[in-house]
């Protein structure tokens, strides 16, 4: 394994690290490649916490100039797969891929996750849970929202899968997530899980006192449960007690 390779590699396995991405840059400015250098760097700085608006400045206009006049073509150099659309650039690199369902992302799996990273996956729907958990490849998943909904079958399904453990944001907003599926979240599959939003589905008082009594959940810093049947004040006050101010009820 040469060094580039080695550089996306631990992109890849570690995408949240600012190190492997200053790395990479380090390794673009010296093959000749200084503005997608300098473009990685200055979106890094950007995203750094605490930064004043002075601060912030300089790696806004290179941000803007980067934005506007180089990084289509930069997008334009990357796999073209029929019904599958590249995000945005973060920290130097698209992070993110989008697909109206799992059809596309299961036929080029190992293509999508080649880019170094990808670990957002967007799904407008999901429709065949089982047969996406068979994907290796979601080993690189850190983020996983679906915008319009899934069954709760399907998505039990999906979370039987061996290859989601790495989750840290699970999105499932407006699906049809009940008390079963609330359960199986909160039952250790998912460890490192920071961020559930489970806004607008049909978890009861059963789903709520699931997510209270569990133990692997101990990094959650954010809980949506908004426009749910948790009816019981009792319940209520426990998933408060429990998670505190990172709780929308």
């Amino acid at each position: 394994m040469n060094d580039h390779d080695a550089l996306l590699r631990a992109i890849g396995e570690n995408p949240e690290e600012d190190t492997p991405r200053l790395m990479y840059a380090d390794w673009l400015e010296e093959n000749n490649e200084p503005d997608r250098a300098d473009f990685v760097r200055a979106q890094v700085e950007l995203a750094r916490p605490g930064l004043s608006s002075a601060e912030k400045y300089p790696f806004v206009r290179k941000n803007v100039h980067y934005l506007t006049n180089f990084v289509r073509g930069w997008k334009a150099k990357l796999p073209q797969l029929k019904d599958v659309e590249w995000g945005d650039f973060n920290r130097g690199l698209i992070e993110e891929v989008r697909a109206t369902n799992e059809v596309p992302v299961i036929a080029h799996a190992a293509e999508i996750f080649a880019v170094p990273g990808i670990h957002v996956l967007r799904l407008w729907r999901l429709t065949n849970g089982q047969r996406l958990a068979r994907v290796p490849e979601l080993t690189h998943l850190r983020v996983f929202r679906v915008i319009a909904g899934a069954s709760a079958p399907v998505l039990r399904a999906l979370f039987a899968s061996p290859h989601l453990h790495r989750l840290t944001v699970l999105d499932l907003h407006g699906s049809l997530v009940d008390d079963a599926t609330v359960a199986d979240i909160a039952d250790g599959r998912f460890p490192d899980l920071a961020e559930l939003l489970l806004g607008s589905n049909v978890v009861g008082d059963a789903g709520a006192n699931a997510l209270v009594a569990s133990s692997p959940l101990a990094n959650l810093r954010f809980l949506d449960l908004r426009g749910n049947p948790v009816a019981d004040r009792s319940v209520r006050a426990a998933l408060r007690r429990r998670f505190g101010s990172k709780t929308k009820l």
